[in-house]
């Protein structure tokens, strides 16, 4: 596809080469075949150059092969004559180094041109490029009049620094004069975005700023979004969760016209299928019925899944790829949970879907436990993890604790015979012997309670 006399450029962020995710390599060949695609479609797109929002990599300590993956697409742009500008990101390096990190490995050997703002030395904020004597990075680069800045991942500490960075980019245009379009790089998150993720910059934060940027490419979230025609955050290429794989990931295609007026299309990426099924347990009183109501309930999916594994987007060279599975088991079971053979599950939907992966997510629990839990003194929330699921060493320190409290004898240290009740509920289950158990207990009831010399019954 040729481009008009406008300039193109392509925006992507967190391709993350080297995750191995699930410690699976194809996952890890996955986000390198991603990567690659986003590659293409600069190359047949016709871009003047391509921006990253930063994490190329995905681990700080690069290995061999993820190096060799990321200079190999980055010198398939430079022999399109394609640049590519980009910024470090947290997964690239450490906030604070004392040698070379890979990226500015990257610029030294003129692969990319890494931008980063100098926001304590005593010189200018931005350094333009020079490509005659590029350092380990540069501070901006102007190419066919935009004029890209980039600012590094400086975590919890990005919102002091906005103001200085407006200064800094006033700076260049007062001495260079106003470019024809403004755009400036960030590895941070906006609020509001993730639901339940705390810690962005918001938008009163990015006011000192906004009157001098035209385009806010963004990475660090790998949720696509973008908010008032200038702020664009394009995703990752790849999911790297089951939660990631429902959202829109890609990249931006921007075309950017002579008046500096600019159309930025997002467009989706080639990746690997993910799958959920929600299996509930409710209504079935055996372990053997689960099983078979679990197998009609995988066969009952397969068209489902088969049409999106068909979807041009999660193919690879027009084939199917084996995808992964996002279980989610809910409900009250009808017999005991030790019966529940998660493995079983885990091997049908593997059998069943030939699924590179089952990412199961058990959140059932046995109607004996419900009662138990209303039968608590504490509330349901405070036996529940993060996700809401009962947290089953919570419940069981909760039961401990309520049989403490009902003994007078004890109340001076509920939670340390708490404590110990699971100590010997542990050594059982090891197999320790009962002599060696008892002189536990022994050893515990003069520890909590000496003025009885140890003597409770």
């Amino acid at each position: 596809m040729s481009k008009s006399n406008n300039t193109r450029f392509l925006h992507f962020s967190d391709a993350h080469i080297g995750h191995r995710q699930y410690n699976l390599k194809k996952r890890r060949d996955d986000m390198n075949l991603t990567y690659n695609w986003v590659i293409h479609q600069a190359i047949e797109h016709d871009v003047d150059f391509t921006v990253f929002g930063g994490d190329l990599f995905h681990n700080k300590n690069v290995n061999a092969l993820a190096l060799s993956d990321a200079e190999r697409g980055l010198e398939k742009l430079r022999e399109e004559d394609i640049p590519v500008v980009g910024i470090r990101g947290n997964h690239d390096a450490k906030l604070y180094k004392e040698d070379l990190h890979w990226l500015e490995y990257l610029h030294t050997k003129e692969n990319l041109v890494l931008l980063n703002a100098d926001l304590d030395g005593d010189g200018p904020v931005f350094e333009e490029h020079d490509p005659e004597n590029p350092g380990t990075s540069s501070g901006y680069i102007e190419i066919n009049g935009v004029r890209i800045f980039g600012l590094q991942y400086l975590g919890q500490q990005t919102g002091r620094y906005l103001e200085t960075v407006a200064e800094g980019i006033r700076q260049v245009n007062e001495e260079k004069g106003e470019p024809d379009t403004t755009v400036l790089l960030g590895h941070f998150g906006i609020e509001g975005h993730i639901p339940g993720m705390s810690g962005g910059i918001s938008y009163n934060q990015l006011e000192p700023v906004e009157e001098l940027v035209d385009y806010l490419g963004l990475g660090h979230l790998h949720k696509q979004y973008s908010h008032g025609d200038w702020i664009f955050n394009p995703g990752s290429p790849e999911a790297h969760n089951t939660r990631q794989a429902r959202w829109d990931l890609g990249y931006y295609l921007v075309d950017v016209e002579p008046d500096g007026s600019f159309e930025a299309e997002h467009r989706l990426s080639k990746r690997r299928p993910f799958y959920r099924i929600d299996f509930e347990v409710d209504q079935y009183d055996t372990p053997e019925e689960l099983e078979q109501g679990f197998k009609q309930k995988v066969m009952d999916e397969i068209p489902g899944l088969q049409q999106v594994q068909q979807k041009d987007r999660y193919t690879n060279q027009g084939q199917p790829r084996n995808p992964v599975i996002d279980l989610h088991l809910e409900g009250l079971l009808n017999f005991n949970r030790s019966q529940l053979d998660i493995e079983r599950i885990r091997e049908i939907v593997e059998q069943k879907t030939d699924a590179l992966h089952v990412s199961l997510k058990d959140a059932t629990e046995s109607r004996e436990a419900i009662s138990v839990i209303q039968d608590l003194e504490e509330g349901e929330e405070e036996i529940q993890n993060e996700d809401g699921q009962i947290d089953r060493d919570k419940l069981e320190h909760a039961v401990f604790q309520q049989l403490a409290g009902q003994d007078s004898r004890y109340e001076t240290d509920v939670e340390g015979v708490a404590e110990t009740l699971s100590s010997v509920k542990n050594s059982l289950l090891a197999g320790d012997s009962p002599e060696s158990v008892a002189e536990t207990v022994k050893e515990r009831r003069r520890e909590l309670f000496p003025e009885t010399g140890g003597d409770n019954e």
